[in-house]
C-alpha cells in the first residue's frame, strides 16, 4: 500500500489544538502562574523591545512550543485610557536576565520536564535585524479607575508555533503606569 502524502506532515500540523484535555493527558501541556498568589507582575509604561513582561524560551532541539491559552487579569488601577498587549516571536531566542517562573505540567501524574523556560520582567538584548516577528496585538480600552475587559493575548490555540531554540515574548504597557497582572498561561510542547 502506497504511503499518503499526509504521512510526511509533522504531527503538530495535523493535531487538533482544541483538544487540550488529550494533550494534557499525554503530559504535553505546561503552564505558569504568578510566582506568589495574590501578587501581580507589572508591565511597562511604553514599548521597549528589550523589556518584556513575560518571556518563554524554547530550549528544545526537537519540540515546538504551541501557545494554547493566556489569561491575564489586570489588578489595581491604570491611567492612560488603554492597555496594549504585543506578542512577538524570535526565530533565535535572545535573553539576558529575568525572574524565573516555575513551569508545571498540567498532568500532575506525569514527570515530563518542560523544554520551555518562562520568565517575568525580562531583559532582552537588542535583537538581530529580522529576528523578531509581531504575531498579535490587542488593546484593552478602560476607564482610569479599572480595567473593563480581558485582553486577547493568544487569539486561538496554535495561532503561532515557536520553533526549537526560538522565543515568545509578551509585552504589556499603559501610558501612565504599567499594568499589573495575575495570569495563567499554557502551551503544548510537541515533537517535530
Amino acid at each position: 500500500m502506497a504511503k499518503s502524502s499526509l504521512d510526511k506532515l509533522p504531527v503538530p500540523l495535523i493535531r487538533n489544538y482544541d483538544d487540550v484535555l488529550s494533550l494534557a493527558g499525554e503530559g504535553k501541556v505546561f503552564h505558569v502562574n504568578n510566582p506568589t498568589i495574590g501578587t501581580g507582575v507589572t508591565g511597562q509604561t511604553s514599548y521597549a523591545a528589550t523589556l518584556s513582561t513575560l518571556t518563554f524560551r524554547n530550549t528544545s532541539n526537537n519540540k515546538i512550543m504551541v501557545p494554547l491559552y493566556a489569561k491575564l487579569y489586570q489588578t489595581g488601577t491604570v491611567g492612560g485610557g488603554r492597555i496594549t498587549i504585543h506578542v512577538s516571536t524570535l526565530e533565535v531566542g535572545q535573553f539576558t536576565s529575568g525572574t524565573a517562573l516555575t513551569v508545571y505540567n498540567a498532568n500532575q501524574q506525569v514527570t515530563n520536564s518542560p523544554s520551555v523556560l518562562a520568565y517575568h520582567t525580562a531583559t532582552l538584548p537588542t535583537f538581530t535585524t529580522g529576528n523578531q516577528r509581531l504575531v498579535h496585538t490587542e488593546d484593552v480600552f478602560q476607564t482610569v479607575t479599572a480595567a473593563n475587559g480581558l485582553p486577547v493575548v493568544f487569539p486561538s490555540p496554535g495561532f503561532v508555533q515557536v520553533r526549537p531554540g526560538g522565543q515568545l515574548d509578551i509585552y504589556t504597557l499603559a501610558a501612565t503606569t504599567g499594568p499589573t497582572w495575575m495570569f495563567n498561561i499554557g502551551w503544548a510542547e510537541l515533537e517535530v
